[in-house]
């Protein structure tokens, strides 16, 4: 399989990997004569034994939008009153199937006009920096890191270093050739 699309989990996915972030998205390019489709359902069958789920959520000419999360974690999330009711004001039906939820946000990405900045909820962003990010159209936060901040700074900043410090490490351990596995953390 594809180092590259390793290299990407490693790049963009580290704190998903860890078991830390709800999930990660990454646009992929891919190579002369790889098939993404296929590169997706062999990482599927390999993380889905350690609580991971990895799908594209819109399809390009020459790669895709990749989603890399938790479902487990994903389902705690969907299941606040506060995030159904912010979903469903964002046209998402509610229900108590993960794939329905993912289903609306896939449909999002390739019939809305704009970008569906609800997707920060599925990759565990706080629901008032999404609501801010959305009512500000990107101006006005607080602090900028791995998202803009437009709750608490603070929390974030926590959160920041986090990540920052797990993709540090991981990047590290996998230039020493471990395997995605090895650094992958069981849910």
């Amino acid at each position: 399989m594809s180092h590259k699309f390793e290299q990407s989990l490693i790049d963009l996915c580290s704190p998903t990997l860890a078991g830390i972030k709800v999930g990660s998205v990454f646009l992929y390019t891919i190579d002369k004569n790889e098939n993404l489709h296929k590169t997706i359902t062999y990482w599927n069958m390999k993380l889905s034994k350690k609580g991971l789920h990895i799908c594209l959520i819109k399809e390009r000419y020459n790669g895709g939008l990749v989603y890399v999360f938790r479902p487990a974690m994903l389902n705690i999330l969907l299941t606040n009153k506060e995030i159904k009711l912010f979903l469903q004001s964002r046209g998402f039906k509610t229900s108590t199937k993960l794939e329905v939820y993912i289903e609306q946000l896939q449909y999002c990405f390739y019939n809305k006009s704009s970008f569906p900045h609800e997707i920060g909820i599925f990759l565990g962003y706080p629901l008032k920096d999404v609501k801010g990010f959305i009512e500000h159209s990107g101006k006005n936060f607080t602090l900028c890191g791995f998202w803009k901040v437009y709750g608490e700074p603070k929390l974030a900043q926590k959160m920041f270093s986090r990540y920052q410090k797990c993709l540090n490490i991981y990047k590290q351990i996998f230039e020493k050739n471990y395997d995605i596995l090895y650094l992958t953390v069981t849910t």
